[in-house]
């Protein structure tokens, strides 16, 4: 990629946080936000705003690797068999 795609990317994606039953957090994605060229601030763009609950920053990264680890894996045909 080029570095002017990168520079146009957001630094993180901001979730609205509710918890839930048995101790289980809900994420829900409501905006993101951007690093500041002079690399001293973000802006964070948000396209609804939450009215409980707690806003939580994350890199894209972590995000999708949370969810990777969570997702139980498919069994293969021979162990749906059994």
């Amino acid at each position: 990629m080029s570095d002017r795609s990168d520079k146009n990317r957001p630094s993180f994606d901001a979730f609205h946080v509710k918890e839930g039953a048995d101790d289980k957090s809900y994420f829900n994605r409501v905006g993101v936000a951007f690093a500041h060229r002079d690399g001293e601030g973000h802006t964070i763009q948000l396209d609804s705003v939450p009215v409980d609950g707690r806003i939580i920053l994350r890199t894209p990264k972590e995000r999708l690797e949370d969810a990777r680890e969570e997702k139980p894996r498919r069994r293969n045909r021979e162990q749906r068999d059994r």
